[in-house]
Order: C-alpha cells, then sequence, then structure tokens
C-alpha cells in the first residue's frame, strides 16, 4: 500500500509515492493521473511523462534506490513545476528533463539551477538538507567538461548534466558523497511551508498578471508585518469609499522591509474590484519606473500577448510622479483613479525646487506633496493617497522629506484624515519632522502596523540593515556584533583587489541570479580602477537583459550608482568605496567630500553630508545574498594628493574593525 499521500496540499504535485511503490506501480495509471491534473495537455507532454516514467522506472529498479518520487512538484514563485523530485537518504534531487534533447544549453541550464535555488532558499523543510540540480538532455551524448560534485556553503550541489544513461549512476555518486541513512518525512516535507522573498521586478511581473503577490510573496520573516499592514490599508480604502472621505496614510519601514512591495500588492488586488477603485503606483525614481515598466513588457511578450493596449495599460499603472504631475497640473479634472500609491515619498521636491524644474508652469509653484494631495483632492467623493517612506534615504538635494506631507495635509488640506505609525518619530535622522503639530492634530491618527519592521530583501539576514545601519553610525562594536551574528547566512568582505572582488561576486550567481558593480555617484577617483559612473548608463539593461549581454549587470563592466539601483536589488554586489566619504583626523567620525575639477572640496551642509552617507546606505543594502567591499590602495600624495593612500588605509581599517572579514584568496 502507499504511504505517500498528497496530504494537505493536493495541489502541489501531479503524482508522489514511495520509490519501490513507483516501481512497481503501473505506467498507464501514473499517466493517467499526470494528464488528469494537468490543465494543457498535448501530445508531446503526453510522450515525454511516458519517457520520464518508463526510463526512471527501469533504472531506479536497477539501482534498488529507497526514498520518495514526486512529478511535478509545484514553485510557487516561478510559476512552474518541477518535472522530478527525488528524496533519497535525506537528500533532494531536483531533475529537469529535456526530452529528445542531445545539447545542454545555458537557458536549460539556469532554469535547473532556479529550481533547486527555490527549493533551497524558500522550501522551510529543505533548508538544512543537500539540494542537488540535475539537468537531463535525454538523447546527449555524456557530458565532456568536468562537473564538480563539490557543493556551496548553503548545501546545494553544484548543477549536474546529465543523459538518460548517465543521470541515476551519478545519483548514486552524489548520494555516496552527501547522503546519511535518515530518511526524510515526506508528509512533513511535500506539506513544507514555502516562504519566496521575490525581487521588487518578480513582485510587479506577478502583479500585473495575477492582480495578486499572495503566492509568490511570504516570507517568513516579514510576513506578519506586511500581512497586518496591508490589513489595516484596505480597511483605510474601504473606510474612505463608504464614508466619502479623504484619507492619507503612510507605510514606514527599514530599507527592504517590502513598502514597495506592499505597495505594488494593493495595486494588483484593487484591479480586481472594478473600474470605480482604480489605482496608480507613482514614483519619482525614474529608474525604478524605467525597469519596472520595461519587465512587465518583457513577460507581457513572452506569452504574446504584447500590444498597444497592453503597453498602455502597463504605462498607467506604474507613472513617473514627474508626468503625472506634468498631465494633472495643466488642468482641474480629477484623476481616473481613486487610489495613489507614491513610493519612497521622502523624495519629494520642495516648493523652491518644484519652481526651479517647472518654471514655465505657475501651479507647480508648491512643494510636491501639496500639489499631490491637491489632484487627489478634486475627487467630490473619495481618495486615498498612502505614501511608502523609505526613512534614511533621502538622497537628492531638494528632497524635502516626510514633514512635509503631514504639514499639508494638517495646514493645507483640513478636509483629510491622516494615519501614520508612531515609530516615524524613530527613524526621521535630521528630527526635521514636527512631532507636537502631528499629535496635536485631531485628523491624524497613529496605527503601529503601516510600519514594517523587519527587511526581507536579504531572505538569508534580516538583520542585513541593523549592521550597516551601525557601521555608517560610527558604531564598529555593535556592527562587529551583528555582523558575527549574520556572516554565515550573509556574507560580507573586503578587498584591495578590484578583479578579485568581481570574480567572488561572479562565482556566487547561480541560475538567473544577478550580481554587479556599484559606486557612490561622486565616487570620481575610482576611474585609475577603471570604475566609471555614467550619467545614462542604461538601467534597464543593466537590471533585465541576460548575462551574455554586456549591458547586463552580470557583465561586471557598466557600474550603477546610488540613484540608478534605489528600490531595487541585486543578489550579490561589488560595494566601491571612495574617498568622498573618510574617516576624520581622530578617526572616531566620518569627512564629507565632493570632487570638483581636479581636487576633493568639503561638503559644509548637514543636508549634504546626510546625503552622501544615505548614497552608501543605499548602496550596502542592495544586495539580498551578500557582497564584497572593494577599497582601492590609493597611492603616494606626491604621485596624486587625490588618491592619498592614507584616505584609503583608514577606510580599510575601520571597516575591518566592523568586523569585515579580508575576501579569501581564490584559486
Amino acid at each position: 500500500m502507499n504511504k505517500y499521500t498528497f496530504s494537505t496540499q493536493s495541489g502541489k504535485a501531479y503524482y508522489c509515492n514511495s520509490i519501490p511503490g513507483f516501481i512497481k506501480d503501473n505506467s498507464s495509471s501514473i499517466i493517467g493521473q499526470l494528464v488528469r491534473h494537468s490543465f494543457e495537455i498535448n501530445k508531446e507532454q503526453s510522450n515525454a511523462w511516458e519517457n520520464q516514467v518508463s526510463e526512471l522506472q527501469t533504472r531506479l529498479e536497477a539501482c534498488e534506490m529507497e526514498g520518495g518520487i514526486i512529478f511535478e512538484y509545484d514553485i510557487v514563485r516561478l510559476g512552474k513545476r518541477i518535472d522530478v523530485i527525488l528524496l533519497i537518504r535525506h537528500m533532494v534531487f531536483s531533475l529537469e528533463f529535456k526530452n529528445g534533447k542531445n545539447v545542454f544549453t545555458a537557458q536549460d541550464a539556469q532554469q535547473a539551477e532556479d529550481y533547486a535555488l527555490d527549493i533551497k532558499n524558500f522550501h522551510k523543510e529543505s533548508e538544512n538538507l543537500y539540494v542537488c540540480p540535475i539537468l537531463i538532455a535525454t538523447d546527449a551524448k555524456p557530458y565532456k567538461k568536468h562537473q564538480s560534485l563539490e557543493c556551496y556553503p548553503d548545501k546545494q550541489v553544484h548543477l549536474q548534466r546529465e543523459n538518460i544513461e548517465t543521470v541515476i549512476p551519478k545519483i548514486s555518486q552524489i548520494v555516496d558523497l552527501y547522503g546519511e541513512d535518515e530518511s526524510i518525512d515526506f508528509d512533513k516535507w511535500f506539506n513544507s511551508p514555502y516562504y519566496p522573498t521575490p525581487t521588487i521586478i518578480a513582485a510587479a511581473v506577478e502583479a500585473y498578471s495575477s492582480h495578486n503577490l499572495s503566492d509568490i510573496a511570504q516570507s517568513e520573516a516579514g510576513q506578519t508585518n506586511i500581512d497586518n499592514c496591508e490589513e489595516k490599508i484596505f480597511r483605510l480604502i474601504d473606510y474612505a469609499r463608504e464614508n466619502k472621505k479623504k484619507c492619507m496614510c503612510f507605510v514606514t519601514g527599514v530599507p527592504g522591509a517590502g513598502k514597495t512591495l506592499v505597495g505594488l500588492d494593493v495595486v494588483a488586488k484593487n484591479m480586481d474590484r472594478g473600474a470605480g477603485n482604480l489605482s496608480v503606483y507613482l514614483s519619482g525614481n525614474g529608474p525604478l519606473v524605467k525597469v519596472l515598466r520595461e519587465a512587465l513588457k518583457k513577460s507581457v511578450k513572452a506569452r504574446k500577448q504584447y500590444n498597444r493596449e497592453t503597453e498602455t495599460a502597463i504605462e498607467a499603472l506604474i507613472q513617473s510622479s514627474f508626468a503625472f504631475k506634468n498631465d494633472n497640473a495643466s488642468h482641474d479634472m480629477p484623476t481616473a483613479e481613486h487610489i495613489l500609491i507614491f513610493d519612497e515619498a521622502q523624495r519629494v521636491w520642495d516648493q523652491g525646487k518644484m519652481k526651479r524644474k517647472h518654471a514655465d508652469n505657475p501651479a507647480m509653484d508648491v512643494s510636491e506633496p501639496h500639489l499631490i494631495i491637491d489632484v487627489m483632492d478634486r475627487h467630490k467623493d473619495w481618495a486615498v493617497v498612502i505614501g511608502l517612506v523609505g526613512l534614511g534615504q533621502d538622497i537628492y538635494d531638494g528632497e524635502v522629506g516626510i514633514n512635509e506631507w503631514f504639514r499639508c495635509g494638517v495646514e493645507d488640506f483640513p478636509g483629510w484624515e491622516i494615519y501614520y505609525s508612531p515609530d516615524i518619530f524613530n527613524q526621521v535622522e535630521d528630527k526635521s519632522i514636527d512631532r507636537e503639530m502631528i499629535e496635536k492634530c485631531a485628523r491624524c491618527h497613529p496605527l503601529k502596523d503601516l510600519h514594517l519592521k523587519t527587511s526581507i530583501r536579504s531572505f538569508r539576514a534580516d538583520k542585513q540593515c541593523r549592521f550597516v545601519d551601525a557601521l555608517l553610525d560610527n558604531d564598529p562594536l555593535s556592527a562587529a556584533e551583528t555582523y558575527r551574528q549574520i556572516s554565515k547566512k550573509y556574507p560580507v568582505f573586503i578587498t584591495r583587489d578590484y578583479a578579485s572582488a568581481k570574480k567572488w561576486a561572479r562565482g556566487q550567481v547561480r541560475g538567473s541570479q544577478r550580481c554587479g558593480v556599484l559606486a557612490c555617484s561622486d565616487a570620481q577617483r575610482l576611474r585609475p580602477e577603471g570604475i566609471y559612473i555614467l550619467k545614462n548608463m542604461g538601467v534597464e539593461n543593466w537590471f533585465l537583459a541576460p548575462s551574455d549581454d554586456l549591458r547586463s549587470s552580470n557583465a561586471m563592466e557598466v557600474v550603477a550608482s546610488e540613484f540608478d539601483v534605489q528600490g531595487l536589488e541585486l543578489d550579490w554586489s561589488v560595494v566601491c568605496w571612495d574617498a568622498d566619504l573618510r574617516r576624520n583626523e581622530n578617526g572616531e567620525g566620518w569627512e564629507y567630500f565632493n570632487f570638483r575639477g581636479t581636487n576633493w572640496q568639503k561638503r559644509k551642509k548637514p543636508e549634504q553630508q546626510r546625503y552622501l552617507v544615505n548614497s552608501y546606505r543605499v548602496l550596502l543594502t542592495r544586495a539580498r545574498q551578500g557582497m564584497v567591499i572593494f577599497v582601492p590602495r590609493g597611492v603616494d600624495p606626491e604621485e596624486d594628493q587625490t588618491r592619498d593612500h592614507k584616505f584609503y588605509d583608514e577606510i580599510y581599517e575601520y571597516l575591518k574593525s566592523c568586523g569585515i572579514e579580508d575576501l579569501p584568496q581564490q584559486c
């Protein structure tokens, strides 16, 4: 009798059994189960299953393996299914079949490795198991290149490329290396919680295609935060609509806590609530808007659904705040959308910058928050503005910060109700927020669930942002202590060799993961190292182009600045540190510089100093899985005083005091 059951998650797979049970099972019955569960079945797929079942029954019987087998196991985040899972001697084998193929392609290898990565990183019961991806081109000749049987630090075995003849012998070989006598509890593994943490790009694509992120966005660490926050937001939306109210709320949180994801989820779920609930995702972050729009277009094109109407819909869903302002300041009609999500609301412009940038339009002679609220106030019935606030990340001159939103709501628009988390008072760095004004206003309501306190950007280490904060706040002891807690899951290294840094980052990439080189926009003295910061570096290609495209981040030829990457993320990064942010004479704090003409010039204004520190904060919090910091060696000041080795040596020593270890020598 088959002891393996689908248990509580019958949709997770099409067929499962013990390996002995599978061998004894009638192949026609197995094919019938596979076909019955499939929504889109064709002759090619049916033949592929017949081949897989027949070959695996014969070859598994010959080697007398024990364990479990699963066909078409659901990988939620990728929206696909793994062809075959084998659970053998406390190991997980992920098999990707390419039936009839006689070559191993890079695209197929990436797909096979992505499946294993999802299991290793997000499938709770596989967290401490060895996971091995195998690409099977059934008709290929044996792979000629050397295939390493080693594994990564997280226990994922290197990808193996096999044909139908060599696959089972290879599995036996790997089991002998890493297998344990203990067997896997099948039901527990099969019904394991699955906690994917999608990139912003993946989240946007899923939001547009399914109108719901709930299946792919289930962070173990921060999901309760996110769920509670979204519940409060939808309650506010319902309250505003039912009571004909105008409401504004602010979602705050640590870097990478999921603020943008929350915004995208609100947009996604409102797509199914009717025309009267239309929402728009707005951002002043031009690169973010470009990348998200291009990612959606690529996704639609891949499904062969792209046309002029879909392009228009994508551009309406995700908009640049600059274009939105220009459009709506030219008339006084209400917008089609009743709900406006403004990402990175801390980066709005003050009245002075608005006037300079839009000198030809008198309607723009107000602060950006005032204009946005005024546009939404045109609705006669109800409206909701949701501000996503990335505290500590203001990096542009003329950014007025969060207090202007509150001031406008309290003083300029008395018909609006305002909701915020009390945590906002603890996190605004320059303390410019007027707490007394807010707390005295009867229309301002504190809601603690509007603050996201846990970073989900790095699923490996939710304390990463705490480490970065301590490092930048001149607290090396706290930084070192926090780093000791995260270092095994989130490696950070330091090196004086740029080539070694890039080699390390490239070596970490698996499947469709991305690495890239980052540097501050003011890092002008990195040029002798071959590091050039370009203003128009093609951010869409940097984030979306395949690895063999030289414009891709993975090629590591194009360097991105804080302006290019804020709000987005990589898996692995090389952060290049220049002398613009260096240690002061007593080594107890920072000194802040701009490079102008041929010399470094001190930044004297506090806001300019804050912008620089926050630029490095952005760069140091982009990597989801790990990073290496490159600090140049510099030269003798007689050779070039702008690259004095003392500047860089002191930066290096400080970073070392924060617990960061030297990059190990690589073979």
